[in-house]
């Protein structure tokens, strides 16, 4: 995977409803390490491209 540089990113603002007790975990662990959440988002998107790309026929041809 090819990690791009800051220049290569846009900001995006995600909204998501979580039930209370779990929106209140996040937050605290948002306030202990802030870059923790960028970096797990950034992991599971990466895990979905790769799964997505390696399901789809396609892929396996290029």
């Amino acid at each position: 995977m090819n990690m791009m540089a800051s220049s290569d990113c846009s900001l995006v603002n995600v909204v998501v409803d979580l039930p209370k007790e779990l929106a209140a975990d996040v937050e605290a662990v948002r306030q202990r390490d802030p870059e923790f959440l960028e970096r797990a988002i950034q992991y599971v998107l990466a895990r979905r491209i790769i799964f997505e790309e390696l399901k789809t026929p396609a892929s396996r041809h290029r």
